[in-house]
């Protein structure tokens, strides 16, 4: 057991720029997740680019838009049975805080990876479909399975043709924009609003999109809970728009920005993994406090690093911990209930959710 500490252990942040790319290969292992950090580490276990095999596509696009992490996953075969095997290569990788699926929009495959995105705590940047109403269809099947891991961006990319050059083609802007991100969350913090003029929130390795979303446009397709992507000038492509799947429903979920969700994301777990001692200790009010303690420093941390809004603590934060959040079931059972509420940057309204630690 360890001592009652004056000063609670330290909760330290997860990773949140490492992503998961999942989808058809040259050749490589199957369903089986590999390391890479640049197009020439995928290339040595998968082979180069070739018509109809999108992986390094997407993983190239990933590494041009910032990315510096990836676990690249060859699907082997088709079907959603195939998908879901992919996608549990990916149960290996420690920190996953972002996932795309280059090249894969059916409804199956999207709604395979917003389950899997929920299960792990990371956020699924869906793929776009050959057109707009195949896109605007399969969000259904994403917002059956998923309340707010997903983001969907629209239209399509024009990027250089790789086997047929100076030849164009179109592409998904998943693997872009989850670049884009891990970019972001690097450089700026996942918290950053990642959208419109903010510093960073450029696509980039494109020559174009596939058609011209104007703002009346982008308003019609936020209420389906999809992002236009547009051409600024002087600004180059810019996501016009961060709302997730769920924002569609237009039903008010804490969830509906993708910056919001990514942060909770990221609170959730860091917390989460943080309270492992907690397992050695007793479930009574001594360790609630410390637990408290050591939940409250970290969102301190979070505060003074431009995560939170407020202009003190008590604006940005609340942490609840004690016999008001955990029933005497939940101590028997060996479960300790924790709510955390936060002011993000954007927009300035409180959001809460609720940790339930199992001692092992």
């Amino acid at each position: 057991m360890l001592t009652r500490m004056s000063w609670p252990p330290r909760i330290d942040g997860v990773g949140t720029s490492t992503a998961g790319l999942v989808g058809n290969a040259t050749a490589g292992p199957v369903d089986q997740a590999v390391l890479v950090t640049s197009l020439v580490d995928y290339e040595q276990v998968f082979g180069g680019l070739q018509s109809g095999h999108d992986l390094w596509l997407g993983v190239r696009l990933f590494f041009e838009n910032g990315g510096h992490r990836a676990w690249a996953v060859r699907v082997g075969g088709q079907g959603q049975a195939a998908i879901r095997r992919a996608l549990s290569a990916l149960d290996v990788v420690d920190e996953l805080g972002l996932l795309c699926l280059p090249g894969l929009s059916s409804p199956g495959a999207l709604a395979a990876a917003a389950a899997y995105a929920r299960s792990r705590r990371a956020f699924y940047v869906a793929e776009a479909a050959a057109s707009r109403p195949a896109t605007l269809n399969a969000v259904g099947a994403i917002a059956a399975a998923d309340q707010g891991h997903v983001a969907v961006y629209l239209p399509r990319l024009v990027i250089t043709d790789p086997l047929h050059p100076p030849a164009t083609m179109s592409f998904g802007p998943s693997a872009a924009v989850t670049g884009m991100l891990a970019r972001l969350d690097i450089e700026r913090g996942v918290w950053t609003f990642p959208t419109g003029f903010a510093s960073g929130a450029r696509v980039q390795g494109i020559v174009g999109l596939g058609s011209a979303i104007d703002v009346q446009a982008a308003a019609l397709l936020r209420r389906s809970g999809v992002n236009a992507l547009r051409a600024l000038p002087g600004r180059g492509f810019r996501p016009w728009g961060a709302r997730t799947v769920g924002s569609g429903r237009d039903r008010g979920e804490d969830w509906k920005y993708v910056s919001i969700r990514r942060l909770a994301l990221f609170l959730e777990e860091s917390i989460d993994r943080g309270l492992g001692w907690a397992a050695f200790e007793p479930n009574d009010e001594p360790t609630w406090r410390t637990i408290r303690e050591a939940v409250e420093a970290f969102l301190d941390w979070t505060f003074r690093m431009g995560g939170l809004a407020g202009e003190s603590p008590a604006e940005a934060f609340f942490v609840r911990c004690g016999s008001d959040t955990t029933t005497q079931r939940d101590i028997e059972r060996g479960i300790v209930g924790i709510e955390v509420g936060f002011a993000p940057l954007r927009p300035a309204e409180f959001v809460t959710f609720r940790l339930r630690h199992t001692w092992a």
